[in-house]
């Protein structure tokens, strides 16, 4: 057969060219647009790092004096923290609520504000994103958040005099870039400037600050408690239930027994949402979404204008070989070995043509630096970790190639199949007279 196949290619090598050299640049393209998509979704794939179930965020608002409901006799600083307070009291002592914190706006998965820091160990420098939280009346951010220690395996637990002796607490992937291993806790590194010395009291399980994105090194620190009237816009309460509770029961109870009990002076309750309905929404307000789903549209019609496009010149060029078919079936030959026969074809003529367009997209990715070790746009000192497959240049190359290779086959295979299967069902005198 692959004799047969060979002659009656060559022969019809005028018209195989153009199908060949189509092959050559749907190949390129193709690779173009699979590549950011594979890298995407392979960085959606990543585990979070943290357990979003159970957790609520907590709006306040602040009367001022453009409101109705302003009291100026309750707007002194000692009132607004005991106010605050009593707040706190409140959400800690609800039966259902395991923990809370109070988290800077920005401190949380997928907010658009991003805070960072500078740490040294030696001569080695780290640039690190910053989760700050107010450790106040039981605030624990690594427990509400549901961090999980990178030694042990188990739930974070910061200490209690955290914030009083201004520890700070790594992420394992800032662990390493410092010291090489996670195993550091007790150990200490230079702040900004190399102006202080901070304990690192425990190292915890990368997480991702996007959805979209791989984990970047993490960096948890307190922060002072502070009267403003700006504190419920910078501050969000972020509390977690115990294991067990039935949402739905609670939010019905939080809405009729807790909430009056959050109106206190001009503080006033302005909402509750899950943990990932407020992530969503900050999501969406950066733009993430958006870009997210730009990518896989645009993705989405470059891929299906490809197959449109070569389903319909294998389909054309089946259909034009009716004759031929015709005569396969006078001389005996079954509808099987014509299909096999035909798809053979198609996969020949798809292999070699996307071996040649590889060879050119690996000369034009080696050029804009695919080789080169990735590195993170805002901080061109960091490179993001290698046991991801996205992040090694041979691993990332071979599986964006086998996935376009793939694709490209497949759609060169139906636009064969079909057509060729229809006409090698038909009666060889009806193809012969069609024809």
């Amino acid at each position: 057969m692959f004799k047969m196949i060979r002659h009656q290619m060559w022969n019809q090598r005028r018209q195989n060219s153009w199908i060949f050299l189509e092959l050559l640049i749907a190949g390129f393209f193709l690779w173009m647009v699979v590549d950011p998509i594979c890298v995407i979704t392979a960085d959606r794939a990543i585990p979070s790092g943290y357990d979003s179930q159970g957790m609520y965020v907590l709006k306040l608002g602040n009367y001022d004096s453009s409101f109705a409901e302003y009291d100026e006799t309750q707007d002194a600083d000692s009132l607004l923290d005991l106010h605050y307070r009593q707040i706190l009291r409140t959400i800690r002592t609800c039966p259902e609520i395991e923990s809370f914190t109070i988290g800077s706006f920005g401190s949380f998965p997928n907010s658009p504000s991003w805070s960072g820091n500078q740490y040294y160990n030696d001569s080695v420098k780290l640039h690190a994103q910053t989760y700050y939280f107010v450790q106040i009346d039981g605030s624990d951010m690594g427990k509400t958040y549901g961090f999980t220690d990178a030694n042990t395996g188990k739930q974070l637990q910061l200490p209690a005099d955290f914030s009083q002796r201004e520890m700070v607490a790594l992420s394992a992937c800032a662990a390493k870039r410092l010291f090489g291993t996670t195993d550091v806790v007790g150990r200490k590194v230079l702040g900004h400037n190399r102006e202080k010395e901070l304990e690192i009291a425990a190292v915890f399980q990368d997480i991702k600050h996007f959805d979209v994105e791989q984990p970047y090194p993490l960096s948890i620190r307190s922060m002072k408690f502070e009267i403003s009237p700006y504190m419920t816009f910078s501050q969000d309460i972020v509390f977690r239930l115990k294991k067990g509770v039935d949402e739905g029961d609670f939010r019905e109870r939080f809405e009729h027994e807790v909430v009056p009990h959050l109106f206190q002076g001009n503080f006033y309750y302005d909402g509750l949402r899950t943990f990932d309905e407020y992530a969503y929404e900050k999501a969406v307000s950066s733009g993430v979404i958006n870009r997210l789903c730009l990518h896989y549209s645009l993705a989405g019609f470059a891929i299906l204008c490809i197959f449109l496009g070569m389903v319909g010149t294998f389909w054309i060029r089946s259909n034009a070989r009716r004759e031929e078919i015709g005569l396969m079936r006078s001389m005996g030959a079954s509808q099987g070995c014509i299909v096999r026969q035909f798809l053979m074809e198609a996969w020949i003529l798809v292999t070699v043509a996307y071996l040649l367009s590889l060879w050119v997209v690996a000369n034009y990715v080696y050029i804009e630096g695919f080789a080169e070790p990735a590195k993170l746009l805002l901080f061109g000192d960091y490179h993001p970790d290698p046991a991801y497959w996205q992040n090694r240049a041979l691993p990332h190359f071979m599986v964006v190639t086998l996935i376009t290779y793939v694709l490209l086959l497949l759609t060169a295979l139906v636009g064969t199949y079909i057509p060729v299967r229809r006409a090698a069902r038909t009666l060889p005198a009806d193809a012969l007279r069609d024809e």
